[in-house]
């Protein structure tokens, strides 16, 4: 952060955690660590509460993954509102001129090389979009160095886009991760036989880094030099 302050990756504030075992903790219904991050949704209070319903979030991890929890035994190792949080969609395309977008993908190319050398996978990125005529009533939040934290106005003037690097806390060197890899492979090796592909958590650290960056690539549209979004097919 003192290197980059213009990092998007989400800042983390405090750890705050349980020293005793508890009943809670043993059962694996009441976690022992808490993570306390920076609030992108800084402002949101402050507006009406109808208005404050307008405000929308999207969790974007590629979705061109394997989620066991929704195709192992037909989808039924965990509930819908577990397989409903895997991937969101983003139902629209993030507009801004072409020296935003540059901006956002040159920030998260340094962030998420960072997490690549650290082995790192999973990661999302956490996008906010509220319209652009409520941003009288959301107040400034302190400390941001990004536009792109601190809220950018689409090339339309219709929404205000907020976007941070959330959940880079899966390393692949974790005994865990390398545990729960052999299970995969184990799995498509038995049940599927060519396999149902890499899992977001089982994949490289530089495959799911590539992968990322092109769903980045996919949502943010810019507009060319005729004034049309870049990649519009005309007939």
């Amino acid at each position: 952060m003192e290197l980059n302050p213009s990092s998007l990756l989400v800042r983390i504030t405090d750890l705050l955690y349980a020293p005793l075992f508890t009943l809670g903790e043993a059962l694996g219904t009441t976690p022992s660590h808490h993570i306390v991050m920076e609030n992108t949704l800084y402002g949101k209070s402050s507006c009406a509460k109808h208005d404050q319903e307008r405000w929308e979030t999207y969790d974007l991890k590629p979705d061109d993954y394997f989620y066991p929890e929704r195709d192992i035994a037909g989808g039924k190792l965990a509930p819908e509102s577990v397989k409903e949080r895997l991937t969101d969609t983003f139902p629209d395309r993030v507009r801004v001129t072409q020296d935003q977008k540059e901006e956002l993908v040159e920030q998260l190319l340094r962030d998420t090389k960072v997490l690549q050398d650290a082995n790192v996978v999973d990661y999302s990125l956490f996008l906010v979009r509220y319209p652009a005529s409520l941003a009288s009533s959301v107040p400034k939040s302190p400390g941001r160095s990004s536009a792109w934290r601190a809220g950018l106005a689409s090339r339309d003037g219709k929404w205000i886009y907020r976007a941070v690097l959330l959940d880079f806390f899966w390393a692949r060197d974790a005994l865990q991760a390398k545990a729960l890899t052999g299970l995969v492979k184990l799995w498509n090796a038995v049940k599927f036989g060519k396999g149902e592909g890499p899992m977001s958590i089982t994949t490289t650290a530089d495959e799911y880094r590539s992968r990322f960056l092109r769903m980045v690539e996919k949502i943010v549209e810019v507009e060319d030099s005729s004034g049309r979004p870049a990649g519009e097919v005309l007939c």
